[in-house]
C-alpha cells in the first residue's frame, strides 16, 4: 500500500521538506512488505537521493529504466528523476533513503565548485540514476548510519563522506558515461505533465485523445512514449493508480465499496472488483479487512 510520509503533489513533485535550511539532509527508513502490496510511489524531487538496500530484494523504475536492487547494493538518484520502488519476491524489503540538496556539495554562494563540480550533473545533461556497489555502497550505508545515529560532529562526518562518495562518482566518470541529450531531458518533463493530467483526472472518464491533445501529440505517438517512459500503457498505469487510490480509500475504512469505486474512477462496482482481485489477490472487502485486523494487532 502507499507509504503516507511521501506527499506529492500531482506532477509527481514530492513536497516533503528534507532536512533544514542549515543542514538540508534527510534519512528515510522505508520498510515495504510484499504481501501488503506496499511500494514507494512514482515521484521526483529537486534533492539528489542515495539508497542504499538493507535488506530483501527491491524493484526500482528510475526513468525509463527497471531494474532490481539487491541487498547490499546502492543507488544514486538524480534530481528531478522519476522514480518509484517496489519489493520484488522477498517478503520484505529495507530500504534507506538518504535525500540531499545539491547544494551542499557545492558550499557557500559563488564559489568554484557548484559550477564546476555540482550543476553540470544535475541540471542540463544529467545521468538519470546510477547503481552502487561495493565501497560506494557501503559509504552509503554509512551516511545513512550517522544520520541514524547523530552523534557529535555527525554533520562534520556526514559532509566528508558525502564528498566522497560525490568525488568518486566523478573520478570513476559515473555521471559522465551515459550523459542524457537535451531531447531526453525534454521528454522526461513531457511525461510529468502526462502524469499530472491522469492524477488530475483519474476520477473522469479519460480517453487517449484526450492525453494526446493536452501535450500536442498523435494517438500514437502518445502510447508510444508513455510506456517508453514509465514502463506501461496510460491506460495500464490509470488503471493502476486507481486502484492505488482506492487501497488508501480502503484502509481508512470510512467509505463503503460502491463508494471507493465511484471515487476512484470506476465505471461499475462490478468491474471495480474484478479488477482490484486481479491486482491484489484479494476482493476489496477482504483487503480491507485483512489490513484493518493487521492494524489493530
Amino acid at each position: 500500500m502507499p507509504l503516507t510520509h511521501i506527499k506529492i503533489a500531482k506532477d509527481l513533485q514530492e513536497l516533503t521538506l528534507h532536512g533544514t535550511k542549515e543542514f538540508p539532509v534527510a534519512l528515510y527508513e522505508t520498510v515495504m512488505q510484499l504481501e501488503r502490496l506496499d511500494f514507494l510511489p512514482l515521484h521526483w524531487h529537486k534533492e539528489i537521493q542515495f539508497v542504499y538496500l538493507k535488506s530483501g530484494r527491491a524493484q526500482y523504475r528510475v526513468g525509463g529504466d527497471a531494474f532490481i536492487l539487491e541487498q547490499g547494493e546502492g543507488l544514486f538518484i538524480n534530481a528531478s528523476v522519476l522514480h518509484e520502488a517496489k519489493p520484488y519476491e522477498i517478503e520484505q524489503a529495507l530500504i534507506y533513503c538518504v535525500n540531499v540538496d545539491p547544494m551542499l556539495i557545492a558550499g557557500y554562494e559563488g564559489s568554484i565548485f557548484a559550477p564546476k563540480y555540482v550543476e553540470p550533473y544535475i541540471t542540463k545533461n544529467r545521468v538519470p540514476y546510477v547503481k552502487l556497489t561495493g565501497e560506494l555502497a557501503q559509504k552509503i550505508a554509512s551516511i545513512a548510519a550517522l544520520m541514524r545515529e547523530q552523534d557529535v560532529f555527525f554533520e562534520l562526518k556526514f559532509w566528508r563522506e558525502l564528498l566522497f562518495i560525490w568525488e568518486s562518482m566523478l573520478t570513476q566518470s559515473l555521471l559522465t558515461e551515459e550523459m542524457m541529450d537535451q531531447s531526453s531531458i525534454v521528454q522526461h518533463e513531457r511525461a510529468k505533465v502526462m502524469l499530472d493530467f491522469l492524477h488530475a483526472h483519474y476520477q473522469q472518464k479519460v480517453t487517449l485523445e484526450d492525453l494526446a491533445s493536452h501535450v500536442y501529440i498523435s494517438r500514437a505517438e502518445c502510447s508510444r512514449f508513455f510506456k517508453k517512459i514509465v514502463g506501461m500503457t496510460p491506460f495500464s498505469y490509470l488503471l493502476q493508480y486507481r486502484l492505488r487510490k482506492s487501497i488508501e480509500l480502503l484502509r481508512n475504512g470510512e467509505l463503503s465499496i460502491t463508494e471507493i469505486a465511484g471515487d476512484t474512477g470506476f465505471s461499475t462496482v462490478s468491474y471495480y472488483i474484478e479488477k482490484f482481485k486481479e491486482y491484489t489477490g484479494y476482493s476489496p472487502h477482504v483487503y480491507r479487512k485483512k489490513f484493518l485486523s493487521v492494524k489493530n494487532n
